[in-house]
């Protein structure tokens, strides 16, 4: 399935984007985007309990405009070390931070989202990093960290969670650790997850819908011409003797009109003109001015120095005057006069 019927796939199931994106917080800098704005995702109803995925990972990415899920794609999936994953991201400027996981571990825990994914920079909820956050639950903690240009995530116990976010703190010159109880979790906007292989169960459907009903289309017009042709050839038989009839009318008003043309006026000039510049050729000459003035040819040529005075005469003209560019002949007088100062402009 191509990159660009994917993209359509997507406007068409995600209708707005703009106002998605505004519904669940994400900001409206015309430079920030995020996997939101690119899924095909449920209403926020859909979105049950949050969940911290044990094999939850993340990363910080170079942007380019125009391909931000590809290079978040790859470099999650390279993370998961799978391409069948679920993902969120957030770009911003020219970096890309994301967090993905293992399809199989979250169809165990369907219509979940993980509360980091809300915290991802410029995020509704989210502060400016460096900032490190906790979850600590019975069994193990979470800790997801925060750079103006990277992002780890920790998991193990909650001693060795709570004493690696200090030591990170510090190094980051005290920057804040957030710890994430339920009741801060219950603010949090939620985010969902984007599955890519879900997106194309979904596309393939809207193909093949669309194979199907043209299909049906396609099927309907061709009966309707078939239908259209079949009663055209029943009244074509039943009018073949007017159609003929008619033909042989035409043709014969045809002839007639052809018979008109070859002897009207216009024909015998266009022919007397054929016939003078076919002559000029032979005499290297070429014509200057040819003109009609009440209903007679006038025209003016110029011919090379050495043509005889019978060759002009063959072919209808008389010698005028020389000058620097030849002989000018032409078929009367008057044809000096016509034009001249506009030939001399356009000689100069």
């Amino acid at each position: 399935m191509s990159k660009k019927f994917l993209d359509k796939a997507k406007s068409f199931w995600m209708g707005g984007s703009k106002k998605t994106e505004d519904a669940l917080g994400a900001t409206s800098d015309h430079e920030d985007i995020n996997s939101l704005s690119k899924a095909l995702v449920g209403g926020l109803g859909a979105l049950g309990d949050y969940y911290f995925p044990p094999d939850l990972v993340g990363g910080c990415c170079p942007r380019v405009a125009g391909e931000e899920q590809d290079i978040v794609w790859n470099a999650a999936a390279e993370a998961a070390d799978t391409e069948r994953i679920h993902i969120v991201w957030q770009a911003k400027g020219d970096k890309i931070w994301y967090l993905a996981i293992q399809s199989a571990d979250q169809s165990s825990h369907p219509d979940t989202w993980c509360p980091f994914a809300s915290l991802l920079p410029s995020m509704k909820d989210a502060a400016l990093p460096p900032i490190v956050y906790t979850y600590f639950s019975e069994e193990t903690a979470t800790m997801m960290t925060l750079l103006s240009d990277g992002l780890q995530i920790h998991r193990g116990t909650a001693s060795v969670v709570r004493a690696k976010a200090e030591r990170i703190a510090r190094e980051l010159d005290e920057a804040p650790i957030i710890d994430l109880v339920p009741d801060r979790i219950a603010k949090l906007t939620p985010f969902p997850w984007y599955s890519l292989s879900l997106f194309e169960e979904r596309a393939r459907r809207v193909l093949a819908t669309v194979v199907v009903f043209s299909s049906i289309i396609f099927a309907c017009f061709a009966i309707l011409i078939w239908l259209g042709a079949a009663m055209s050839t029943v009244t074509a038989n039943a009018d073949l003797e007017e159609i003929r009839v008619r033909s042989e009318r035409k043709s014969l008003e045809l002839l007639r009109s052809v018979q008109l043309q070859r002897a009207s006026p216009m024909r015998k000039k266009l022919a007397a003109f054929s016939d003078l510049n076919d002559g000029l050729l032979t005499l290297n000459g070429y014509l200057e001015i040819y003109t009609i003035i009440d209903g007679k040819a006038v025209w003016r040529a110029v011919i090379p120095k050495n043509i005889t005075a019978n060759r002009i005469k063959e072919i209808g003209g008389q010698m005028l005057e020389t000058d620097d560019r030849g002989v000018i002949i032409g078929n009367s007088r008057e044809s000096l006069t016509i034009e001249k100062s506009k030939s001399r402009r356009r000689r100069r």
